[in-house]
């Protein structure tokens, strides 16, 4: 300790003298400036949510700046950008049931029943095998219920047909007297006047046999229609020029098959058996008619087979009584002709 010369020492308890000042807690370096005030530390970025297996949903941004916390992680499932969510598969806690029933928007709507197409009608089903015994039962009842106009139209007929035949034969025979000598030759002409008679017979009997076969036809469609038979419904003509167009194809058809070893005569007539019920029924042509009748018969062979044999032998039968049994052989065939028509085209006929 050094000492005070010339000067008493201090004393503790003297008032004039300072206190000495505390000393300094941490020495201070010169030189060096106070430390900045620290600010709290950053929040840790928070990692991208894992996405889920299906579908991908991109990770979550990252923390935004200033501390904040980050928005929570996107839901697993959801519908794609733009589109409307589907709807739920059910109602949830909480949800009001649909009180009308309705389907939710966007849910596949139930199938209404499936309607018949427009514009197509609805037919008779697929059509029943036409029998050739029903046939001839049906054309027996129809018969027996219109006797009397069948029998005098036929009657009235077959009286004009034998009216003209017998005046066309006289004249056919006159003209050959007239053609030939005292000793049976031919005269100049005498053989023009003989083919051009022959020719006007054939001519006058074709056409009042179309004219029988067209009237009887026209009524056996009538039966079958439902329609009440009278006397005048055999003498309705229709179509008439295309019915005796038919009635010369059909005849010179079998004529020439006839004169072909017959068969193939048969045959012809076999396949146009159907040409008037065209013409009549269906307002057709006499060969669009013809060519309908080859080709219903050839999708029913073996019913149209049955029906031809079953009215030829009918016929025989009828031609053997002195040609009397005509009489109710012809319509009857011709009835169970038309209820054949009928039913191979799935076509309604009168009960």
């Amino acid at each position: 300790m050094r000492e005070n010369p010339g000067t008493n020492p201090p004393r503790d308890d003297d008032p004039s003298t300072p206190a000495p000042p505390p000393p300094p807690s941490t020495p201070e370096q010169p030189g060096t400036p106070a430390p900045e005030p620290q600010s709290p530390p950053a929040a840790p970025p928070v990692p991208p949510a894992e996405p889920p297996a299906a579908p991908p949903v991109p990770p979550a941004p990252e923390t935004a700046p200033g501390g904040a916390y980050p928005p929570p992680p996107a839901p697993g499932y959801g519908p794609p950008a733009g589109g409307y969510p589907p709807p739920p598969s059910g109602a949830g806690y909480g949800q009001p049931q649909d009180p009308y029933g309705q389907q939710p928007y966007g849910a596949p709507q139930q199938p209404y029943a499936q309607q018949q197409p427009y514009g197509q009608p609805a037919g008779y089903g697929a059509p029943a095998p036409a029998g050739v015994g029903e046939a001839f039962n049906w054309g027996w009842t129809k018969f027996t219920q219109n006797v009397g106009p069948i029998v005098l139209a036929v009657l009235a007929y077959l009286a004009v047909i034998f009216v003209v035949s017998i005046i066309a034969f006289s004249l056919f025979a006159g003209g050959a007297a007239a053609s030939t000598d005292a000793y049976g030759n031919l005269r100049p002409g005498g053989g023009f006047v003989l083919g051009f008679g022959t020719l006007v017979v054939l001519a006058i009997y074709v056409l009042l046999t179309a004219f029988m076969q067209a009237g009887v036809t026209r009524a056996s469609l009538d039966v079958a229609n439902g329609r009440r038979l009278e006397f005048a419904s055999f003498f309705r003509f229709e179509n008439l020029g295309a019915v005796v167009v038919a009635v010369l194809l059909v005849g010179a058809g079998t004529a020439v098959g006839t004169l072909l070893f017959v068969l193939p005569g048969l045959v012809f007539a076999f396949f146009a058996q159907f040409t008037l019920f065209f013409v009549l029924d269906k307002g057709l042509g006499a060969v669009d008619a013809l060519k309908a009748s080859f080709t219903l018969v050839n999708r029913n062979l073996g019913t149209v087979v049955l029906l031809f044999l079953a009215v030829y032998a009918a016929n025989l039968v009828g031609a053997a009584v002195c040609g009397i049994g005509q009489l109710v052989t012809y319509p009857l065939g011709l009835l169970a002709t038309t209820y054949i028509y009928r039913r191979l085209q799935n076509e309604p006929v009168a009960a």
